[in-house]
């Protein structure tokens, strides 16, 4: 099958690291690991975050050029279905729809979200967009079930939304595990005796940087523990992230970014992931980081449920919990019994619920109803 790809928030090739542009490789992954072949759509993205409705419109036509294009493509012309990453009021898909009905082939969208509260607002196109697009698929596949219930209202069909567990890609456990007393020879303010926490996040504002504050001050809570902090990520505010752990700073190792083979060493090696998750819809390093059996620790914001059983392969805190989110990290940090028993739950709940493999059947299942599965 040959498959019409589009992403109208992220391209799979932007150079801009984020989850957004992870999960979108991960489905291309997913379906030339199936067989089948993708071909990118357009690399234009329909995104505007600021509410300037000048810079929408600007977007919008220069996607319906690609459209055009795509339509008197020959090649076009052989594509089986059309597959849309990511829509909603802030990034609607002016291109997959239009070329899924101009081809005759079905239209599936994956992660679709829908706001009714911007009616009206300053995304008031994108809104409306956004529930054509989603009324119209053939498929929905949802990812977060937070979006389930706004969605589901605008189905003409029910059962076209299909859920899907959060997933990616089975991690590499081969060879020989990493030597902490290696690493804390490499980095002087590493104790090999210490508990080592971790967390991957980009540094920029809005809720990443409201992350960092809630971390740092959990942090600051249990500065007579025995605990090591590793940080990776990078970004526009690097500097004021860093100083939010002024205090505890001889703790804290900021690697800067790195490449997932880097992060795959420092997954292998620490004792848990702790990441407040604020506002996130679930996470991908927090999925990446139970795929290596770490206990997470996290808010129980968005679709983090999904990943997080509570008290089973890591804790979820309620929102706002501070104080429960401190007893929880003094917990993981001081109790290593704890920290095996969810260790191994974690392997067990990563390769039953969020493997590659399971979200390919998952996904062949959906395509049956297409008659286009192979």
């Amino acid at each position: 099958m040959i498959i019409g790809f589009y992403a109208p928030m992220k391209h799979p090739g932007h150079p801009v690291p984020s989850g957004d542009r992870k999960i979108a490789n991960l489905f291309i992954e997913l379906f030339q690991g199936l067989g089948h072949t993708v071909k990118i759509l357009s690399v234009k993205s329909s995104w505007e975050g600021k509410g300037d409705a000048a810079r929408q419109e600007e977007s919008r036509s220069a996607i319906i050029l690609d459209l055009e294009r795509l339509k008197k493509d020959r090649e076009t012309r052989k594509l089986d279905l059309v597959f849309v990453y990511h829509v909603y009021h802030k990034s609607p898909d002016w291109l997959g729809l239009d070329l899924a009905r101009f081809l005759k082939v079905p239209y599936l969208i994956a992660e679709a979200s829908f706001a009714p509260r911007q009616a009206g607002g300053d995304w008031a196109v994108g809104h409306e967009r956004a529930k054509a697009c989603i009324r119209s698929a053939d498929a929905i596949l949802c990812l977060n079930p937070v979006d389930e219930h706004c969605i589901s209202e605008l189905l003409p069909n029910p059962g076209s939304m299909k859920r899907i567990m959060p997933f990616v890609a089975n991690p590499d456990l081969g060879g020989e595990s990493p030597d902490r007393r290696s690493f804390a020879n490499m980095h002087e303010n590493l104790n090999v005796e210490a508990a080592w926490l971790t967390c991957v996040a980009m540094m920029r504002s809005g809720d990443k940087l409201r992350s960092y504050r809630e971390l740092s001050a959990a942090l600051e809570a249990v500065s007579d523990e025995n605990w090591n902090l590793i940080v990776i990520g990078d970004g526009a505010r690097f500097g004021e992230v860093r100083s939010l752990f002024s205090s505890i700073d001889e703790r804290c190792l900021f690697t800067g970014e790195l490449d997932q083979i880097q992060i795959a060493r420092w997954f292998r090696t620490a004792d848990c992931y702790v990441w407040p998750s604020v506002n996130e819809a679930f996470g991908m390093a927090l999925l990446e980081a139970t795929s290596y059996g770490l206990p997470t620790l996290s808010y129980d914001y968005g679709g983090v449920g999904t990943i997080i059983e509570d008290g089973a392969n890591g804790f979820l805190v309620p929102p706002d919990d501070r104080s429960l989110f401190i007893d929880r990290l003094k917990l993981l940090v001081n109790d290593q019994a704890v920290r095996s028993r969810m260790r191994a739950h974690a392997n067990r709940k990563f390769l039953s619920d969020h493997s590659l493999r399971v979200a390919q059947t998952r996904i062949s299942e959906i395509l049956e109803r297409f008659d286009v599965s192979s």
